[in-house]
């Protein structure tokens, strides 16, 4: 009996390692790192494209801050709106949480990521009047087999996140919202 659970006990292990390491599509490193993209013909920028930074500000233990710049130019120069944005990557999980205030109420627009699956969703029910579309339709985004370089995937789940944001949500509802 004993010799059977040591057994379990190491195959146990050894899976755990494994799922560990095929987890590890996040990697810390770009956890402390500014990040940047664009969404081409953005619905919240008249069909120009919509750019973002993702500036790093802070770590406090697993809450990691940021904050979210959204840009309506490709200078990048003047914000057109600003979001606190709170990251937490753990050992399953990648979540990517932006607070959107409006009217005194904050109501957080998640990226979900299952890092052992490979796949993220965005979950959010916007302010009354802020959806572009009724019902919201939220894409699953699966990274599949895609053998991509670790910050090629990271800047890929960012920017669907961003486009699913910019496709489903009026950002200017939230302009001079805080």
């Amino acid at each position: 009996m004993k010799k059977i659970l040591h057994i379990c006990l190491m195959v146990a292990f050894v899976g755990f390692l494994g799922a560990e390491a095929k987890s590890q599509v996040v990697m810390k490193e770009f956890l402390s790192m500014n990040h940047e993209g664009n969404v081409a013909k953005a619905a919240n920028n008249n069909g120009s494209a919509l750019y973002y930074k993702f500036e790093y500000v802070s770590t406090d233990g697993a809450r990691i801050n940021y904050k979210l710049h959204l840009y309506k130019d490709k200078s990048m120069s003047t914000p057109w709106m600003s979001f606190d944005v709170l990251m937490r990557n753990l050992n399953w999980t990648y979540y990517v949480d932006i607070s959107m205030p409006k009217d005194g109420a904050v109501k957080v627009a998640a990226l979900i990521f299952k890092k052992d699956l490979r796949w993220g969703r965005v979950k959010y029910s916007p302010h009354a009047g802020c959806s572009r579309q009724e019902p919201t339709v939220w894409e699953r985004y699966t990274i599949g087999d895609n053998k991509g370089t670790a910050d090629v995937l990271y800047a890929g789940l960012l920017n669907n996140f961003m486009s699913q944001l910019d496709k489903n949500v009026d950002f200017n509802c939230y302009a001079g919202s805080k």
